[in-house]
């Protein structure tokens, strides 16, 4: 039977002949390629697609429950889904059940607009939250300063002199790679206040990049607290607000220079990736020129058996009772800037008490194509380009028919005197 005529006769009202007819076309088209005993989504009023039920259960919910309405594609029976893409992309259910959330908020039917506002105000409201006034501690706004200053590009140049700097001051003595981090870690902060200010009274302070002056002289003590951050499709929250939902998980891939002991003189740099979860997310203010976010975040020792394994199946296993970089001492690090992470989903692990699975979240917004997408090239064109496009796609057009047996014409006699034709021959 024809697809259009089996659609058409589940409009027939239920209990009619041409209903029962339509609801047995339906499942011959559903069991084409299937099993007798394969369970299919019910597609009735009641089910919604929520259920999988065998044949006969299928035809009886149809009998008595009739057809979802709005379900004409049937999407989730067939082989259209292979063609026609992602199914969220062609269905109407997430924006009729938008549209019912909408409804529900309408509390004077007299102005259903402005009731539809003012809650949709209040919901956002209490999604987002209010940022609130924090106070950084003495060791918080060390550390979150010295982050940001490790970690910017503008001010590698005077990392650089600042190295030479401690060489020349303790050329008498060898310092070991790892005693120069270690004084370069406490001293650099002051060292390049000290510095920008001296040569801003020698050279003036046009001498000196705008940001690199407010950069020396550190963030407010008074910064801005989150309750969430949005970036590069994540949803970050602090794992205090982590309920039904988990978003405080985080990991971070690094150089990291690693020793064999404390008398270890040469240091291999390798790749160290670091699990954690957030704390707080803090917004640094640097005398209102500019702001910087950082998430604080509570890290998982990166050594293997330790903090850090991996079990017969090949899943990594992160144990949080063994942490590093607490922020307890002046040295440790706990910052991270925002869009450094990625975003991890941490799952209890049943046979090894006490550790979780890590399992990495893909951004929102990026879907799976498959492989044969791995190869296209993504890279916009320029103007240029699309220039020369057009000036090729003039040079192949051609302006003679090729469908049809053309006719030879002579072309009109032009006197050599003149630029206007005197006659046409004729053919």
């Amino acid at each position: 039977m024809d697809l259009d005529a089996i659609k058409l006769l589940l409009r027939y009202p239920r209990g009619t002949t041409e209903h029962l007819v339509g609801v047995d076309g339906f499942l011959e088209f559903a069991y084409k390629d299937k099993l007798e005993d394969t369970k299919i989504s019910c597609p009735c009023e009641d089910c919604v697609h929520t259920i999988l039920l065998s044949r006969d259960d299928v035809r009886g919910h149809l009998v008595c429950n009739g057809m979802l309405q709005s379900y004409d594609k049937w999407v989730f029976h067939s082989t259209e889904c292979k063609s026609a893409g992602p199914v969220c992309y062609r269905w109407m259910y997430f924006i009729e059940r938008y549209l019912g959330q909408l409804k529900s908020y309408v509390r004077n039917k007299a102005r259903p607009e402005g009731s539809i506002a003012e809650s949709y105000l209040a919901d956002e409201w209490k999604s987002l939250g209010r940022p609130i006034g924090y106070t950084l501690g003495d060791n918080e706004a060390v550390q979150a300063h010295r982050y940001v200053l490790f970690n910017c590009d503008a001010v590698k140049p005077y990392l650089t002199e600042h190295g030479k700097y401690l060489r020349r001051k303790n050329r008498k003595k060898r310092l070991d790679p790892n005693t120069f981090e270690k004084m370069q870690h406490e001293e650099f902060a002051g060292w390049f206040k000290d510095h920008v200010m001296e040569l801003e009274r020698e050279n003036g302070t046009g001498s000196i990049d705008e940001d690199i002056r407010w950069l020396a002289r550190g963030p407010l003590q008074v910064a801005t607290k989150h309750r969430a951050f949005n970036i590069r499709g994540y949803r970050f929250r602090p794992k205090r607000y982590d309920k039904v939902t988990q978003n405080s998980g985080v990991v971070l891939i690094v150089k990291t220079s690693s020793y064999t002991s404390a008398r270890d003189k040469n240091p291999i740099l390798g790749d160290v990736m670091y699990f954690g979860r957030i704390v707080d997310i803090i917004e640094l203010d640097y005398y209102r020129k500019f702001s910087v976010v950082l998430f604080k975040c509570e890290w998982v020792d990166p050594t293997e058996g330790k903090g850090v394994q991996i079990d017969k199946y090949g899943c990594r296993l992160v144990n949080f009772s063994h942490q590093i970089h607490t922020g307890k001492k002046g040295s440790d690090e706990p910052f991270v800037f925002a869009n450094q992470v990625d975003q991890v989903f941490y799952v209890d692990d049943h046979l090894y008490q006490g550790w979780s699975i890590a399992l990495k979240i893909k951004p929102r917004d990026e879907f799976e194509l498959g492989e044969e997408w791995n190869d296209v090239e993504t890279e916009p064109y320029h103007v240029s380009k699309f220039l020369e496009l057009f000036d090729i796609s003039h040079q192949k057009q051609t302006w003679r028919r090729r469908d049809i047996e053309g006719d030879t014409v002579d072309a009109p006699k032009v006197s050599p005197d003149e630029s206007v034709p005197d006659e046409t021959v004729p053919q």
